[in-house]
């Protein structure tokens, strides 16, 4: 039997707005309240999920369609279910609301990204209630902890389940939102994602009393050291894909601006400073976080020689964590696919391979020979850039433009497990 495709649009809608209300926030997290409803969800329709808890609370959901050739791996429906905390202040409506107002479904998660698990959750449920078999494996993964790094989900469960959550392709978060460029239209959507590298860099020097200033101490030469950094641009590296992004969107790399530069080179940004403990004393150790973020075919090595070369000898590092950078070709069926429906569903816009410049799932999916995309689509207007909206007050997302995704998306996933659009909907 055929879904009514208004009645899809419908129930997607409310059960994101039914996941918003869930209060994810990461810290503490708490994403078990999440993993329950989808699982409840998913049972409505017949389908079995497991949850795995990293630590009490912290619940990763799995459920998986199986297909007929077990030989072609697996597509993953990837989200995460925590949010970033909210500043109440912030706000002109309630962040954990839901609330539909002028056109827009409000509150935490919206876009970032319980947008995209609600389509995941309303295709497995299409294909399951119409009876059609895909040709591949059809998983939902939703997970706890990405906006923390993804200790207590993705990565807990690529090291512990690897099995649970391998697959030949993954849609993830970061892709697929409208950018607009002039008079033209653009789709990124995400092949590749910087690595992280977080260095403690820490400056001795002989403490003494504040009363006796004197020329070199750690404070200081810590401070010279990051102004060094923050002024001093990193060397630059253009991946061809990047390259080709630009030339498709006709800037030129001598004049990439503020949105492009992160992802021509490898960055570090001072994010905590620490040093002394009594105010006349001048300490003998000062110390500052460095957030570095490094470019596919870079690693910590070679971001720390960077930094060796701009503040010299002096300080020390330590590396305190590190994720390496994701590249997935642009060149395959998926992608094409990905393009295709998008171009089709907005005629003149383009979509296009991107790189972002912050970490997703995506680092530890890829460990298991996934590739993975990023793509989470939506149709955003002028004066509703994705940016403002990404873990910002007031956080939302337009029901047209996520009626307009949740197409496009349902039309890529079904073609590529090999079931026609209106095999499923009348």
């Amino acid at each position: 039997m055929k879904i009514s495709w208004q009645q899809f649009q419908d129930e997607a809608l409310e059960r994101l707005r039914a996941l918003i209300r869930l209060n994810t926030s990461n810290p503490p997290g708490n994403e078990r309240i999440a993993a329950d409803y989808i699982a409840d969800q998913l049972g409505s329709d017949g389908i079995d999920s497991v949850i795995r808890e990293s630590k009490p609370t912290r619940a990763s959901l799995v459920a998986r369609i199986p297909g007929t050739d077990a030989s072609k791996g697996a597509l993953m429906l990837s989200s995460h279910t925590d949010v970033v905390p909210v500043e109440r202040s912030g706000w002109t409506r309630e962040p954990f609301s839901g609330d539909v107002i002028e056109g827009c479904v409000w509150g935490r998660g919206s876009i970032d990204m319980k947008s995209k698990g609600a389509m995941d959750l309303m295709m497995m449920s299409a294909i399951k209630r119409t009876g059609v078999t895909p040709d591949r494996d059809v998983m939902m993964v939703a997970v706890a902890d990405e906006e923390a790094g993804s200790e207590e989900g993705a990565k807990f469960l690529v090291e512990r389940y690897p099995d649970l959550v391998r697959a030949a392709f993954v849609l993830n978060e970061v892709g697929g939102f409208t950018i607009h460029l002039g008079n033209n239209r653009y789709y990124p959507i995400q092949v590749a994602e910087k690595g992280f590298v977080t260095i403690k860099m820490t400056v001795n020097a002989p403490p003494g009393h504040g009363s006796m200033p004197r020329r070199h101490n750690a404070i200081g030469r810590l401070s010279e050291a990051i102004a060094k950094i923050t002024s001093t641009p990193m060397r630059q590296k253009v991946s061809p894909f990047m390259r080709r992004t630009l030339e498709t969107m006709g800037v030129q790399l001598e004049s990439a601006g503020a949105l492009f530069a992160p992802m021509l080179s490898n960055t570090v940004s001072p994010t905590i400073v620490r040093a002394g403990y009594k105010d006349n004393v001048i300490p003998g150790e000062a110390w500052v976080v460095l957030d570095g973020r490094t470019l596919p075919g870079e690693n910590p090595e070679s971001i720390m020689a960077e930094l060796r070369a701009i503040v010299g000898p002096v300080p020390t590092f330590e590396l305190i964590k590190t994720a390496p950078p994701v590249e997935t070709s642009p060149d395959t069926p998926l992608f094409d696919l990905i393009r295709e429906r998008v171009e089709a569903n907005d005629p003149g816009a383009r979509a296009i391979p991107w790189m972002i410049p912050g970490a997703t799932d995506a680092k530890f999916y890829s460990l298991l020979g996934a590739a993975c995309y990023g793509f989470s689509p939506v149709k955003l207007d002028r004066q509703m850039p994705f940016g403002s909206l990404f873990h910002g007050n007031d956080e939302r997302i337009p029901v047209d433009g996520f009626n307009w995704g949740l197409k496009v998306y349902a039309e890529v996933v079904l073609r590529f497990v090999g079931i026609k659009f209106d095999d499923v909907f009348g």
